[in-house]
């Protein structure tokens, strides 16, 4: 029970958390636009991948870093009945603190933590589309519940979920954060799960 109430480990930000377009860590809040690297500074990356297997592509559909006090007023953003029901089917879904105590020796490589979907615990090699999450302090990754990935399959069902309010909250989210052809824009609303 003791390493239960141990610190999370900490480590550099591996490059697959990394901003897609630079190679260099998130620096700033999408939303606030605090700087995010200063030590002890909480704050989520998100990121929506799509895989292109036929040419052996993998491309970034969104991606974005949120200090820790945005992305909780975001998330309280969502209705109360789709906050209810993310957080039910995650706890019928996923035991985070078994999964962080399996885990946790393994912090060396990152592949173990977002190999598999953590919900439906098949390869993300395995899934079209992907999203990653993880939770950071500076310039430090945070093992801890996360980071963990969600496949396709798992992040459809979450969107199910969501109520007309809690969807209209992500377009807004969406619209004013995400440029790019009407076609991005239709993907992002059918598969963004803020989580």
């Amino acid at each position: 029970m003791a390493e239960e109430n141990q610190d999370p480990k900490l480590v550099p930000i591996p490059p697959t958390f990394h901003a897609s377009d630079t190679g260099k860590p998130f620096d700033h809040c999408l939303m606030c636009n605090q700087y995010l690297l200063d030590e002890g500074t909480p704050y989520m990356i998100e990121k929506a991948v799509k895989q292109h297997p036929e040419m052996n592509v993998v491309e970034t559909i969104f991606e974005y870093a949120m200090c820790m006090f945005c992305a909780i007023r975001m998330h309280e953003s969502l209705s109360v009945e789709s906050r209810e029901r993310i957080s039910a089917y995650f706890q019928s879904n996923v035991n985070f603190e078994k999964r962080h105590f399996d885990l946790l020796g393994q912090t060396d490589d990152i592949a173990n933590w977002i190999g598999k979907c953590a919900v439906k615990r098949t390869p993300i090699s395995e899934s079209s589309e992907y999203q990653l999450v993880a939770q950071c302090e500076g310039k430090n990754l945070v093992f801890s519940a996360m980071p963990f990935a969600l496949s396709l399959a798992a992040m459809e069902e979450m969107s199910s979920l969501l109520s007309a309010q809690s969807l209209g909250e992500i377009d807004d989210f969406i619209g004013k954060y995400f440029s790019g052809p009407p076609e991005v824009a239709a993907l992002l609303k059918k598969k963004f799960v803020m989580v």
